[in-house]
């Protein structure tokens, strides 16, 4: 008994700083680089994640500016870890493609067009009326 109440303080202990930690990554655009930090999107209510590549960052858009709405992030399909499956997985056809998830589950996409770029101020709006 003594036994299983010791695991059960070291769960809530765990599991309360895990709370704590995602709850100060959502101030913030965090890039994404392992599985495990993939995997954390599905506890998270609402979440940004622009996908891109290190040669176009050029187009990157500014997702921080909803850090206050939802958890955003970042993913570099360059990364040797994580790139090209994610590519892979979530059907990457463009960069930067910008995936709006809700519980983990992808509930909106946006891609750009043949020139690579968003408008950054109406993309941002866009998102902000879809994470409302």
């Amino acid at each position: 008994m003594k036994k299983l109440n010791n695991i059960l303080q070291s769960c809530l202990l765990y599991g309360s700083v895990l709370f704590a930690c995602l709850s100060s990554l959502s101030a913030q655009s965090v890039r994404l680089d392992s599985f495990q930090d993939v995997q954390l999107l599905n506890v998270q209510n609402c979440s940004v994640v622009q996908v891109n590549a290190s040669w176009n960052h050029q187009n990157r858009v500014k997702i921080e500016k909803l850090a206050k709405l939802c958890y955003v992030a970042e993913i570099d399909i360059e990364d040797k870890v994580i790139g090209a499956t994610i590519a892979k997985e979530w059907n990457i056809k463009i960069v930067p493609t910008i995936i709006v998830l809700e519980n983990g589950k992808e509930v909106k996409r946006f891609e750009p067009g043949i020139s690579m770029k968003f408008n950054e101020n109406s993309i941002i709006e866009d998102i902000r009326k879809e994470v409302k």
